[in-house]
């Protein structure tokens, strides 16, 4: 088991969890990633590493809750762990030599654009960094990017952070200014790495784009993760997952990404049932749990006191269906009794500060 040291997140979509796994932790490099499972019967899911420190053992994952595995992976908390965390997977990112570089990320990308753009410049590489996001609060971290960074900008759809416009658009600009990039490298939607690519293609600067497509195994089993470079086909898994981007075919790489929406999509709702049902269940158990510490409204055998009617409306019902409708209105009258509580003790609180201290 891999415990997990901390949880965060990042906007309403975008979560960094630290994991404790020691040996991946010392190997592991920009551009690598993992595969994991949070449970003996969970699917396995690749993802690439955000950042890592070997001192303490620990790898950083950033993920969006899209799919029914990591909106699952989203719920957990420090102090769970997950069944397998295998790694590091795939090739580093080839950055040795590079003198002036571009590094950009999309949306999610750039949790794994960051940790390029940090290896460069701590080789003494001058890295230049866009980023771009739909909205100004979906902007990922924007300092540990600035920190790294010899400037740095960030681009939205809507223009609501002050930059409208897409992440070709700067970088464009800087390349006619005269930046002289020796490499690009994009990471992020398929849409957005094809046009990084078409912008650097006719200066003919190095361009390398991560891939991240369907992964079952991430050990070059499947075949899953096929993706057409040149005129062959290759595996991301264990070719990749970063490739010459004047060579990639991206509408290729987009029609496969679609092939199984469908299926996602039916995955996605089964898991937020399912999600929604445990919430309700830890709801009503909480609701029992304060009931109990309380006693409000309780008959002899710790039960809630219902009106005749009430009653012979459940000893009507089935035993077992009798019973959840109990405990749901059990959990109702114990949520009504904690606002009471709680109002209460605020008024308290109000009337001799904060703190309730008078302080």
């Amino acid at each position: 088991m891999y415990p997990i040291e901390s949880v965060e997140a990042l906007n309403d979509e975008v979560t960094r969890m630290v994991v404790r796994a020691p040996d991946i932790a010392r190997k592991i490099r920009p551009g690598q990633f993992i595969m994991l499972r949070i449970d003996e019967v969970g699917e396995r899911i690749p993802l690439t590493m955000n950042d890592c420190d070997p001192e303490a053992g620990t790898v950083t994952i950033v993920f969006q809750a899209v799919g029914a595995t990591t909106m699952r992976l989203a719920t957990l908390k420090a102090g769970d762990a997950l069944r397998d965390f295998v790694g590091p997977l795939g090739n580093p990112t080839e950055l040795e030599g590079a003198r002036r570089a571009c590094v950009i990320g999309g949306g999610l990308g750039t949790a794994i654009a960051y940790p390029q753009a940090k290896w460069l410049h701590e080789h003494g590489c001058e890295v230049d960094v866009i980023t771009g996001f739909r909205t100004a609060d979906l902007v990922l971290l924007e300092d540990e990017v600035a920190a790294v960074a010899s400037r740095s900008i960030v681009m939205t759809d809507d223009g609501s952070n002050g930059n409208k416009g897409v992440v070709t658009e700067p970088l464009k600009r800087w390349i006619e200014e005269g930046a002289g990039y020796d490499l690009v490298l994009a990471v992020g939607p398929v849409i957005m790495m094809k046009f990084v690519a078409k912008t650097t293609e006719p200066y003919g600067i190095r361009t390398l784009v991560s891939l991240n497509p369907l992964m079952i195994d991430g050990t070059g089993m499947c075949g899953g993760c096929r993706v057409k470079v040149g005129d062959e086909y290759l595996h991301a898994c264990v070719d990749g997952p970063d490739f010459d981007g004047h060579l990639v075919d991206f509408d290729d790489a987009m029609r496969r990404g679609v092939m199984y929406q469908g299926y996602e999509g039916s995955a996605r709702t089964a898991m937020a049932k399912r999600l929604a049902s445990e919430a309700r269940d830890c709801d009503v158990a909480a609701g029992l749990r304060a009931a109990e510490e309380g006693g409000a409204r309780r008959g002899a055998k710790g039960r809630i006191t219902l009106d005749a009617a009430t009653e012979a409306q459940l000893a009507a019902m089935e035993p077992e269906k009798a019973a959840k409708v109990r405990a749901a209105l059990e959990a109702k009258a114990a949520r009504e009794a904690a606002a009471a509580a709680a109002e209460a003790e605020q008024t308290g609180a109000d009337r001799f500060g904060h703190d309730g201290k008078g302080e």
